[in-house]
Parts: C-alpha cells; sequence; structure tokens
C-alpha cells in the first residue's frame, strides 16, 4: 500500500506540473550525494582494491550541504537531523586530509587517490 502510494504520488508530481524547482533540488542533491558511491566504486575497481578517493569526500560535502538545505526547506525534523552531521564528517575528513601533506611535507594527494 505504501509502494502503491509513493508511485501515485511520483506519477502525481511528474504528470500534473507539480515538479517545483526544490523538488528539482532535492533530486540533484540526492544525484551528487550517491554519486560519490559511484566514484568509490570506479576507483576501486581501477585501483583493484578498496579506496576512498578525495572526490568521495567533496562529493559528500557538497551533496551533504544540497541536502540539509532541502531537508530545512521540506521542514521535517528527522530529515534535518539525518542531513546534519554529513557535511561536517566530509569538511573535517577534507581538513584531515589537507593537514597530512603539511605534517609530512608530501605534495597534496591528486584528486582520484
Amino acid at each position: 500500500m505504501m509502494l502503491a502510494s509513493f508511485f501515485d504520488n511520483l506519477l502525481r508530481n511528474i504528470s500534473s506540473g507539480e515538479m517545483t524547482a526544490w523538488t528539482v533540488f532535492g533530486l540533484a542533491a540526492n544525484a551528487c550525494f550517491a554519486s560519490r558511491f559511484i566514484l568509490q566504486w570506479y576507483i576501486s575497481e581501477r585501483k583493484r582494491q578498496s579506496v576512498v578517493p578525495l572526490g568521495f569526500w567533496y562529493l559528500s560535502l557538497v551533496g551533504g550541504v544540497m541536502m540539509l538545505v532541502y531537508a530545512i526547506h521540506v521542514g521535517k525534523l528527522p530529515l534535518v537531523l539525518g542531513a546534519m552531521f554529513t557535511p561536517l564528517i566530509a569538511a573535517r575528513n577534507l581538513w584531515l586530509i589537507r593537514q597530512r601533506p603539511s605534517m609530512t611535507g608530501a605534495p597534496p594527494p591528486p584528486l582520484d587517490s
């Protein structure tokens, strides 16, 4: 029943012009956030080992901020709580990655490593 309601709502959004700029923004945020796993999978396959590329954290940060903005717009507390920590964690990981070269004197890591 719930799945049928979801598809009815989806069809109504697409066919009746209820697809607002906020809906498009939310979909773009979700696509950006989800694409980090596609990047991680691609790089891991290429390197033949599990790695978390730098781009993963940038996509997490951008997608996470977008998802948080969308969650605040929607005004649903569970969505806001679920989205509020991702940008902080991503920013912290980027900070740690950027601090590593200054401590070791090594050049910054390439985007795909």
